[in-house]
Order: structure tokens, then C-alpha cells, then sequence
């Protein structure tokens, strides 16, 4: 190919076998009627792990040279382009990991439990990837089932990483214990037992039922770690918090957990919510609480609506009230006794 120059980096050379290979190769993308390639300008975009690509400008037969300037603006747009495209895979791989770790920690689908409608609700603190801090599991058992709602110290992935850590102990302890209050403690040891710099700001307050259903309705036995009171809305609209108490799992090696027992009759319902619901900020001025009294009068007005209408309208009362502002992570989980068959 007679008078073909190359450009390596910034440095002019005679042409390469190489080079017009590769060169006979682009002919067949070259635009048509781009004619005979003449001098050619090769730039290597590089990245932080090596050659990211290259950059190749190519001149028609009969055109002049590249020069300095040109070679120079072609190494600044090879390097520029090179940590583009660095930029690009990176995003990739974190994406692909977000999406990862996104399947992992969203809420579940909740299983059937005979005699028992159940429905949940979720929302993030602004958080695009929609993981955080608060969560809620229902694990079905031979008698009905054992359900767990939380929120972990913290926000955003650090947060959801350890939700993670307490659901997965969950899981696995279930199998050996379904009593609450020995769940509980089980967990807050679990907990103790990470290395000491995994162990900092680990702590979670969690309610932990267990229900079983019979004709008369449901019994749930739940122990609590430092959790808001879980609401019974009664099939004739009344609404009375029942006490839990305890304190934080995780915060202490011998820390007292608390344990209370509750009856529903079919038509009964019972609303476990994390602190990002009642601490909601809005209203006229953007800093009022949303408050116990507020969600108390909600849940009353919305007796006898399906557990999963009842979720979906409170959350959208929340979002009212928010208006747009930032929040905290938000997680309930209603539980209502069925009529019998």
C-alpha cells in the first residue's frame, strides 16, 4: 500500500504488515466511495487494567499527512475515550451486582397460611436501588406460621447488607426453634458472635410472632426487641396498640427480651410497621410527624378493607403526607384472621 504512514501512540512510523492487514480488513466498512485509505492515525485508548481499545483515523490516498497538533488532540480523545469506556464497564459490573443484591433483599412473596390473609408493604429511603434497612419474613409452619418484621441500624446498601445478615439467621434458626422469645435470643447471640469490626452498629429492633389458626381464629405469640407496638384493628373498627416492649437485638450480650400474647377473632387485624411510618415527616409545614394518632385513625376508618388494600392505602396516606421529601425506610405487615369456612 505506497505512501501509507502510521501514527503508534504518538510516534510517526513506516508502515506495518500489521497495520495494512487491518487495514484490508476495515475496507469492507469503509463508507463507499471512501476510495484508497492513505495515512493512518492509530491511538490506544488505555484504562486503569490495560488497553481499553484503540482508536484508528484513517485519510484518503492523496491527502496530507497528520502532524503534531493532529496527532496530539488524538492521544488526549484516545485517553479521554479509553477512561470512558473504563467508566462504562465498571458501571456495569456495579449494576449487575446492585441487581444482585437487589433479588436478595427485597421483600418476599408472601406464602398461604390457612385461616390467615396477610399482606406487606415497602418502601426504601430514596434509595434507587429499593433495598434499605427494614424488612419483613413470614415462614409458614405445620400449625400456621411464624412472621418477623425488623428495622436494622443504618440506611442504603450498608443497611440492607445487614437485613440480609438477619433474615438469613432467621431462616436458619427457625429450623432448630419456633418458640419468639427463645428465636429472639438466639438471634441477639448470633448477632455477638460476628468479629468485632463486623459487629459495630449491628443492631436491628424486631418483632417476632408466631400464629397459629383455628376455628376460633388466630393466637399469636410475639416477642419484641425494642419495636414500635404492633395495632389490633378489631372487625368493628377499634384499634388498641398492644405493648410489646424489649430491647434492640444486637445491642447487648445479655440484653431482655419481652413477650406478650394475642387472640383474633375472624375479622380481627393485626398492623406491624416499622418507625419510618409514624416518623414520616409533612403535613402543612414539611416537619409534623405522621404519629401513632394519625396511623391509629387511618387504620380505624379502613376496617373491614382487605389486608392488601388496607397496606396499599395506608403507604399512599404516607406518601401524601411526605409530600416528596426525604424519609426513612417504611416496612408493614398486616395479619387478619379469616372468617371460617
Amino acid at each position: 500500500m505506497p505512501g501509507l504512514t502510521e501514527a503508534l501512540d504518538g510516534e510517526l512510523t513506516e508502515p506495518s504488515p500489521w497495520l495494512e492487514a487491518k487495514l484490508a480488513n476495515l475496507a469492507t466498512v469503509l463508507p463507499p466511495g471512501f476510495g484508497q485509505p492513505g495515512n493512518v492515525l492509530v491511538g490506544p485508548m488505555l484504562s486503569a487494567g490495560g488497553p481499553a481499545g484503540a482508536l484508528l483515523l484513517i485519510r484518503r490516498a492523496g491527502r496530507a499527512g497528520f502532524d503534531r497538533r493532529d496527532i496530539e488532540l488524538a492521544r488526549e480523545f484516545a485517553t479521554r475515550a479509553g477512561a470512558a469506556l473504563a467508566a462504562a464497564e465498571l458501571y456495569g459490573e456495579q449494576a449487575h451486582l446492585a441487581r444482585v443484591l437487589q433479588t436478595s433483599l427485597l421483600p418476599p412473596e408472601l406464602p398461604t397460611v390457612p385461616g390467615v390473609r396477610m399482606a406487606g408493604g415497602y418502601r426504601a429511603a430514596g434509595d434507587s436501588l429499593r433495598i434499605g434497612g427494614d424488612f419483613y419474613e413470614v415462614f409458614p409452619h405445620p400449625r400456621g406460621a411464624l412472621f418477623a418484621l425488623g428495622d436494622v441500624c443504618g440506611k442504603g446498601v450498608g443497611a440492607a447488607v445487614l437485613t440480609g445478615r438477619v433474615r438469613q439467621s432467621l431462616q436458619t434458626l427457625r429450623l432448630v426453634e419456633r418458640r419468639p422469645l427463645e428465636l429472639i435470643r438466639l438471634l441477639n447471640r448470633a448477632l455477638f458472635d460476628a468479629p468485632d469490626a463486623a459487629r459495630r452498629s449491628q443492631l436491628t429492633t424486631l418483632l417476632l410472632g408466631s400464629m397459629d389458626s383455628g376455628p376460633a381464629g388466630v393466637d399469636i405469640q410475639i416477642a419484641g426487641g425494642g419495636h414500635p407496638a404492633p395495632l389490633l384493628l378489631t372487625a368493628a373498627g377499634t384499634v388498641t396498640p398492644v405493648p410489646v416492649g424489649g430491647m434492640p437485638v444486637g445491642a447487648l450480650a445479655a440484653a431482655r427480651f419481652a413477650e406478650t400474647r394475642v387472640h383474633l377473632a375472624p375479622g380481627d387485624l393485626l398492623l406491624a410497621y416499622t418507625n419510618g411510618v409514624t416518623e414520616a415527616r409533612g403535613g402543612p409545614r414539611g416537619v409534623e410527624m405522621f404519629g401513632e394518632a394519625r396511623l391509629s385513625a387511618a387504620l380505624a376508618s379502613a376496617a373491614g378493607l382487605p389486608p392488601a388494600a388496607l397496606v396499599d392505602w395506608l403507604l399512599q396516606l404516607v406518601d401524601e403526607w411526605l409530600d416528596g421529601q426525604a424519609h426513612d425506610d417504611i416496612a408493614m405487615l398486616a395479619v387478619r384472621a379469616s372468617a371460617p369456612a
